[in-house]
């Protein structure tokens, strides 16, 4: 027996020594990654990166050009001044820039080394990096540099910030409450930072931790934001089997300009106007933002197209299948809130018919695919050229995801869904897997015992082409306008009517700006185009800002003649008004819907079929 402990002891002690060994090791390959928020009020930040010894003569730092979440270059070095290198002796290093966002440090063989710089952090909206007296929001892919070397090393990050802040991030907590740890670069620039003076909250559901914070004064209340996350959150389980996380962050800024959100490994940024909490429809866009950044988890951080994995954070990282990422989380989204019954039937309705409003409206539709559209989204058109000849991989890829879903529903006799679908990416192609066309077509056969290379051709790499009241039938829905009822096969007929240009203004100093033209419309074949400004209709001038008011003095058909500047030029056209329904267009349930459409509603929604 004293042999037996003997052995074991001496056992233990090599493996604690190895341990030991192995870390003394990886601490001096450590990164270690200093944040000064040293001017809060003007904004900037004084960042001193300590680099591991390298056997190589020189190394390249890098700060990438775009962040992850959002498919767009944005020149991210803009903010970087003051740059300079030391070695461990406080010796400067040569160095020089070789691109806008590349420095190169020379004469660095067995030296330790520490680069400093000065980052100007003021772009709330843009969700990169943000400073002032109050708080500091930072992704670090927008503060820190990397090597290809360093990229796979540890990063400790430590904070100098005022005493009264609370620091708060998805990445791993350090010794003390303003250091943060993350096991390579790929974490960090996942894992934002938001620091200051903030409300904060706490609670676990299913074991796992969850955190709230919020930066800003508004309406909102705290406890019922709370409450509903709670509910949300464990809806997951309706789609994924397992989590990726054993802690997640909500972080929301309640301000008075910036918008959107964006979704991180274990933690999402939502920015929303401070007073668009308290009211329904408005409390409505925040817990479905963050329904929608929390399906992003598994969908994106956990599975991702081929073409994003690894990320190339120097360059675009193409793929035809963005659309599923986003598109997909988009239709995703709503399905955590009705399995939670955070969001009623009527309402969910209400949204679904929007979209289906936007997308009848949207002749980009017959100009770009959804493949293309993703591939493109680096390169994205907004505005009108974006709506008359593109597609959104957002409102798109919900059509295309919605379509699959009732596909995959029919074809199985409402045994599976497209949530199984995502369940099957998850479980087969996690990072460092990814996933591309085949492989979701080959699961697709999986979970239906199909074969989808046509429909698949067809909806993804062709344009859509939906008969929606065909669509909504399968679950005992039509669409109406008004009140409207189940008799009416032909809503658009019967609907009251409107007249109707196409054109979207907003008001300019002498008259109504052009913002949009819709393609086809009355408008544009007038030949309104971008930018004219409407001064007069029909030789009136233009007293309000709102031309569908002065258009109710018409009738639908009616030649009627717009005066406006154009290059400050006046001239004047003609345009033969079209019609627009009246009321709004909207999805009702059917009076006499059979058993199984109701069965198909309970199985697409989770929710009983609506009453009225």
């Amino acid at each position: 027996m004293t042999k037996n402990i003997s052995i074991t002891y001496h056992l233990s002690l090599i493996f604690i020594i190895s341990i030991t060994a192995i870390f003394a090791q990886a601490a001096n390959a450590n990164v270690l990654v200093n944040i000064n928020i040293n001017q809060s009020e003007h904004h900037m930040a004084k960042v001193a990166i300590t680099l591991p010894e390298t056997e190589q003569s020189s190394v390249e730092l890098k700060l990438p050009t775009w962040r992850t979440g959002r498919y767009d270059i944005l020149n991210l070095s803009n903010g970087i001044r003051n740059f300079s290198a030391q070695d461990s002796k406080g010796n400067s290093l040569s160095w020089v820039k070789l691109d806008k966002d590349t420095w190169q440090i020379t004469n660095i063989k067995n030296k330790k080394m520490t680069v400093s710089y000065q980052v100007y952090a003021n772009e709330l909206g843009m969700r990169t990096r943000h400073i002032d007296d109050s708080h500091a929001f930072l992704d670090n892919s927008t503060v820190v540099m990397y090597s290809d070397e360093t990229r796979v090393l540890q990063h400790t990050i430590n904070l100098e910030v005022p005493s009264s802040w609370r620091s708060v991030s998805g990445l791993a907590k350090g010794v003390h409450t303003n250091q943060f740890i993350a096991k390579n670069y790929d974490v960090l620039v996942d894992s934002p930072i938001e620091t200051g003076i903030n409300k904060f909250e706490t609670f676990s559901v299913d074991g796992r931790v969850y955190e709230l914070v919020i930066w800003g004064e508004g309406n909102y209340d705290v406890e019922k934001m709370v409450s509903d996350l709670k509910v949300m959150v464990q809806q997951s389980k309706h789609i994924w089997q397992g989590y990726p996380f054993s802690r997640y962050v909500f972080m929301v800024h309640a301000t008075s300009g910036a918008r959107g959100a964006t979704e991180h490994l274990n933690s999402t940024i939502i920015q929303r106007s401070r007073f668009k909490f308290s009211d329904r429809k408005d409390y409505l866009g925040f817990i479905l933002t963050a329904a929608h950044e929390f399906v992003h988890t598994w969908n994106v951080k956990q599975y991702r197209p081929k073409g994003l994995v690894p990320y190339n954070y120097q360059s675009e990282n193409y793929s035809n299948l963005i659309w599923l990422a986003e598109g997909s989380t988009s239709y995703l989204q709503s399905q955590l809130l009705m399995r939670g019954e955070l969001i009623t039937a009527k309402e969910f309705l209400e949204k679904l018919a929007n979209r289906i409003n936007a997308h009848q409206h949207k002749p980009g539709k017959d100009n770009q695919t959804i493949a293309q559209a993703s591939f493109d989204t680096w390169q994205s058109q907004g505005g009108d050229y974006g709506n008359n000849h593109s597609v959104n991989i957002y409102s798109e890829g919900f059509m295309v995801s919605w379509l699959l879903d009732f596909d995959i529903l029919t074809r199985t006799k409402l045994k599976r869904s497209y949530r199984d679908v995502h369940n099957e990416l998850y479980q087969q192609f996690s990072v460092p897997k990814s996933y591309d066309e085949q492989d979701v077509i080959d699961i697709l056969a999986q979970v239906t015992k199909k074969d989808y290379h046509h429909w698949w051709q067809s909806n993804v790499h062709g344009h859509l082409n939906i008969d929606f009241n065909k669509l909504l039938a399968k679950a005992g829905l039509v669409l109406s306008y008004g009140k409207g009822n189940d008799k009416n096969s032909s809503e658009q007929e019967k609907a009251k009517l409107l007249p109707w240009t196409g054109i979207k203004v907003k008001k300019a100093s002498h008259g109504l700006k052009v913002t949009a033209v819709e393609k086809g419309s009355p408008a544009w074949q007038a030949g309104i185009t971008l930018d004219d400004i409407i001064i007069a209709v029909d030789g009136l001038r233009l007293v309000s800002k709102d031309l569908q008011s002065r258009l109710k003095d018409f009738k639908v058909e009616q030649e009627v003649e717009f005066s406006l500047f154009r290059r400050d030029q006046l001239i004047t056209k003609s345009i033969t008004l079209g019609a627009i329904a009246k009321e709004k267009l909207r999805i009702i349930p059917l009076a006499k819907a059979s058993r199984k459409q109701k069965a198909f509603f309970k199985a697409w929604t989770g929710l009983d079929f609506p009453s009225k």
